[in-house]
């Protein structure tokens, strides 16, 4: 019975391996999402209220605008995941042996590294075109004197 552990174990450790990381993930996501959604609706609840006040105070409320926190988001998530899949499909060839370990690897995080660049530097593009919409200037105005507020 020890033998038969003990060449489970050394034939199939990169399957455990891959097992348990996907079992600590999942449970850390079990665990976070919901208090991650607990805090944004007590945050929206408190927005709420707050816009609740200032109009019954007469106030005008000024509406947030939401796309630059989407794109900052994106900027920022897209190269996670994308390093977060790298990682996992190198894992996946390390864990099963495969014969072009190295070529395979450095071709996904090649494709990794491009994907995460693009993502930053178009999300980084979306921002300043966002905060340039936002401050009222015109594109021609900004063409004729760029340095002029």
């Amino acid at each position: 019975m020890l033998d038969f552990l003990e060449s489970l174990l050394q034939n199939q450790s990169g399957a455990f391996v891959i097992l348990m990381l996907f079992i600590i993930v999942v449970i850390t996501l079990i665990i976070l999402v919901p208090q991650l959604l607990r805090a944004h609706l007590r945050k929206m609840e408190m927005l709420h209220q707050q816009h609740m006040k200032a109009l019954d105070n007469g106030l005008k409320v000024s509406s947030e605008d939401e796309r630059s926190r989407f794109a900052a988001r994106m900027a920022m998530l897209v190269p996670m995941v994308v390093m977060l899949a790298a990682g996992t499909v190198t894992c996946f060839l390390v864990a099963y042996k495969s014969e072009q370990i190295f070529t395979v690897s450095l071709a996904v995080w090649v494709v990794a590294g491009v994907v995460s660049l693009a993502a930053i530097t178009g999300g980084v593009a979306l921002i300043g075109r966002l905060a340039h919409l936002q401050t009222g200037r015109d594109e021609e105005e900004f063409a004729e004197n760029p340095l002029e507020k």
